[in-house]
């Protein structure tokens, strides 16, 4: 769209999984142009819990990119454009496009990477996005080069070290997939490094993905040992230069330096008024609004819940997929003149949770059953493949696993194979 609207009943700002999966179940009265219009700053929409696959070569980044534009085909208007601010008494939101009227704003707008000290964020790299993942490839490849090459009794000490801070689910499956990486080059490559490849997974707490049941911890730490991943807890990073860290009174020579410690939310959600958890994320009704103004629905990563059964939500993808889907029921029955006592509140499912342990094997839970090992990578691999709703996606995807064996790693030696542009859903 060349010019935003004037205004729209509702006004859905980030087509992530929160703000997609309301588009997709928009009621009716809703669901026609000039109704309802979707704002976010991409044309096209990272699948970002497979970065970490992306940053080892084993997808291709093309496989996780969903166009915004089939999404709002017959349901929504379009705006690309850059949320900037918000006036909650005149209901405007404003945009690098313009400024839009509301009658019902969500805010689905994510989350970034939490950002290191600024005295040693100058040193670290972070990942979360797809191009961070994609620059990590980059990285690893290079320092695989030089300790493999014809100069590689010259290279520094920590050439192949990579530190990774944070023993979060994120830092977890990176560790384990670039642990599986070093071996799949060693196997690969004539030439021996000049030393030997190392992950290092730091942790400041005393246990890994704190927020989940403590089994997920304990497989972690056997898994991952198993994969010649050194897991340090209790090992806050001290100081860092360009050429390793320095934690808990030990220098730590590492070329590659990743930070993965959590998530902070965007300047407009920390702009907003009333409760905030340190990363920035508001507080929310039973009815995921924001209190004070009922109009505006905070969902997913931006959003702090605190469900009845289950204390305060994290910010993750399966509290995300049911918060859209409630609220495009929720704005259903405020249409129809529903009172605030004939709505009923937010009522999380717990699925369960599975964290990937390298392309094998992983640690999960669902429905109360614990699994690990290839089972629990099936459960891995399936639940993403149901969360890439089109079938182009899931079949790319599906392809880039099964290809690995026969093609290698993207990045890592043979060519790239070229994809067709993704021209839609």
């Amino acid at each position: 769209m060349a010019q935003p609207p004037r205004n729209a009943r509702l006004v859905v700002v980030g087509a992530g999984f929160a703000g997609a999966s309301l588009v997709r179940n928009l009621p009716p009265d809703l669901r026609r142009s000039g109704e309802t219009l979707l704002v976010d700053c991409g044309s096209e929409h990272p699948f970002i819990p497979l970065a970490h696959e992306v940053a080892v070569g084993r997808i291709h980044p093309e496989s996780t990119l969903s166009p915004i534009a089939p999404l709002c085909r017959g349901r929504c208007d379009f705006l690309r454009a850059e949320a900037t601010d918000l006036d909650l008494v005149g209901r405007t939101l404003h945009t690098s496009a313009g400024p839009v009227g509301y009658e019902h704003l969500v805010l689905a707008m994510g989350s970034g990477s939490a950002r290191p000290p600024e005295d040693i964020a100058g040193y670290f790299q972070l990942f979360w996005t797809l191009e961070d993942a994609l620059r990590l490839r980059d990285d690893l490849g290079e320092a695989w080069r030089e300790a493999t090459g014809p100069d590689r009794d010259s290279v520094q000490p920590g050439t192949l070290t990579v530190a990774i801070v944070g023993g979060g689910a994120t830092g977890v499956e990176l560790a384990a997939e670039i642990a599986v990486l070093f071996e799949y080059l060693k196997r690969r490559t004539a030439g021996r490094p000049r030393e030997e490849p190392r992950v290092v997974l730091l942790e400041a707490a005393g246990h890994l993905m704190g927020w989940l049941d403590p089994y997920f911890h304990e497989v972690a730490i056997q898994e991952l040992a198993e994969l010649g991943v050194e897991v340090r807890l209790n090992s806050a990073i001290e100081e860092a230069d360009s050429g390793g860290v320095y934690v808990e009174e030990e220098w730590l020579p590492a070329r590659t330096r990743v930070w993965a410690t959590g998530i902070e939310t965007s300047p407009l959600i920390r702009s907003l008024p009333g409760e905030h958890d340190p990363t920035g994320r508001v507080r929310v009704d039973s009815h995921l609004s924001l209190p004070g103004h009922p109009e505006v629905y905070v969902l997913g990563d931006a959003g702090l819940y605190q469900d009845p059964r289950h204390d305060l939500l994290p910010p993750t993808a399966s509290a995300a997929v049911q918060e859209g889907p409630w609220t495009a029921r929720d704005l259903k029955r405020r249409l129809r003149g529903a009172p605030p006592e004939q709505r009923p509140p937010f009522d999380f499912f717990d699925r369960g949770y599975v964290v990937s342990l390298g392309p094998e094997s992983a640690v999960g839970e669902a429905l109360g059953a614990k699994l690990r090992g290839p089972a629990a990578q099936a459960l891995y691999r399936s639940i993403f493949l149901y969360y890439l709703k089109d079938r182009r996606h899931r079949f790319l995807t599906s392809a880039d696993w099964a290809m690995e064996r026969t093609i290698g790693r993207l990045g890592f030696g043979k060519p790239e194979p070229q994809q067709e542009p993704i021209q839609g859903s």
